[in-house]
């Protein structure tokens, strides 16, 4: 009889090696890497693994590709990831804020431009793809390009219309912060920003 893996599963396996008093997740490679085969096998044996409402084959192989960027092991990270890109449980462009990323840790920005390009030409309908390539360009130092997508996130947050002040707010947040870093005034969306935070008892962005 398969296992059931439900979304349960993946934040237990996620958080099993949780430091509570940090809050931080210790190991090191050898955890990432293990967890990423436990991660390719649930997606792919299907014979001993059924996957619970929520959860898509895709999904688990774009996380286990996470873990094999965490481990640096970038050839088989890229192989999961575009596994998952053309896995027919894949979402439009689910995928690609994995592949931007691995594509700026392997200091091939004009690829990863390409991949985000696709996004901004095609569209996404998930809205948090927007805020996790502006991350990635972000982590990557390049703050232009992060500020850029954080201005795009915002835009499709607006025409799809929705009533969403937390991804409002945590767009803005991202924005703020880049500008920061690249030593730009504060504009009204900045000045927005500050005043949705204190509305909203959190601490000033570091």
């Amino acid at each position: 009889m398969a296992t059931l893996i439900t979304e349960d599963d993946i934040d237990d396996l996620e958080l099993r090696d949780l430091d509570e008093a940090t809050g931080s997740v210790t190991g090191g490679a050898a955890e990432h890497l293990e967890k990423a085969a436990i991660f390719e096998e649930w997606a792919t044996d299907a014979d001993n693994y059924e996957l619970g409402d929520g959860v898509t084959p895709a999904h688990l192989l774009i996380v286990a590709a996470e873990h094999l960027q965490l481990a640096h092991d970038m050839a088989e990270a890229f192989r999961l990831a575009r596994a998952a890109s053309e896995h027919p449980s894949a979402q439009p462009f689910e995928a690609h804020p994995t592949l931007i990323s691995l594509h700026l840790e392997n200091n091939e920005l004009d690829a990863a431009v390409a991949l985000a390009d696709e996004v901004r030409k095609g569209g996404a309908d998930e809205l948090g793809i927007y805020e996790m390539i502006a991350e990635g360009f972000e982590m990557a130092g390049e703050v232009a390009l992060a500020e850029r997508w954080f201005a795009i996130g915002l835009r499709m947050l607006d025409r799809v219309g929705l009533e969403s002040p937390r991804d409002r707010l945590s767009l803005l947040t991202g924005r703020y912060r880049v500008r920061r870093d690249a030593g730009k005034p504060l504009d009204v969306l900045d000045v927005e920003t500050e005043e949705l935070r204190i509305e909203n008892g959190l601490d000033p962005i570091d």
